[in-house]
């Protein structure tokens, strides 16, 4: 389940299907990605077949991240049951 969002524009994609200010992202992609997210329920249940997954280390917490496309993936830090400070994010 998702706890908490650190970007409020994916926090009303996913609550209120408002679209993002992300033009070159495809807001479905998004979203079933946010579903998969809040559906789990551990980061790892995120990593199957067909998903770009991948974790690191972001100060002394770890993050989780699921591609959305080439440059862009939804990441999230975890607190027991909950995915929280959601974000999305741009990779080079």
């Amino acid at each position: 389940m998702i706890g908490s969002f650190r970007n409020r524009g994916l926090q009303l994609l996913f609550t209120l299907g408002k679209e993002l200010e992300f033009k070159s992202i495809d807001a479905q992609r998004i979203i079933k990605v946010l579903d998969v997210v809040d559906l789990v329920s551990s980061p790892r249940d995120a990593a199957f077949v067909g998903v770009r997954y991948d974790e690191w280390m972001e100060g002394n917490e770890k993050r989780y991240g699921i591609m959305v496309s080439d440059h862009w993936l939804v990441s999230f830090g975890w607190s027991e049951v909950h995915a929280i400070d959601v974000d999305l994010e741009r990779i080079d």
